[in-house]
This record gives C-alpha cells, structure tokens and sequence, in this order.
C-alpha cells in the first residue's frame, strides 16, 4: 500500500469515524489527561492571579475570616 492508498483510504473512513466519536463521547465535558507545558501553567498562573487582583479592586471579593471567602459572580 502506498501513500496515496492510505490517504484516500483515511479520508473515506474518516467522516464515520468522526461521528462514532461525537456519538460515544456522551456529554460529559473532556477530562484533560496530559500536564500542562510549564509555560503554558505560568500564563495560566498569571492571568488567574490578575483577575483575582482585579475583582479584589472591584469589589467582588468579600473575605469573610482567614479561610473563608465570597467571590461575587456575574
């Protein structure tokens, strides 16, 4: 089998396949199974310390005691 074959082959599968997938999925949400690259957890860490600052501004934190806290949603 050559390359071509496998390709026109691939494609012709691949639609079937694409809804088998779709169909057993179900609908619970994808559960991520690989670690996050360290510059990508760094970027995360970033952004949710600066939101986190940014709702402390705005007032959408409430610190209840040392442990507790509310965070206003919108």
């Amino acid at each position: 089998m050559d390359m071509d074959d496998l390709k026109k082959r691939i494609d012709r599968k691949k639609p079937d396949v694409e809804r088998r997938m779709v169909q057993t999925r179900g609908e619970a949400p994808r559960i991520r199974t690989r670690e996050r690259d360290p510059d990508e957890q760094r970027i995360l860490d970033k952004l949710c310390i600066k939101r986190w600052k940014q709702a402390e501004q705005a007032g959408k934190i409430k610190y209840i005691s040392k442990t507790e806290w509310y965070y206003e949603l919108d």
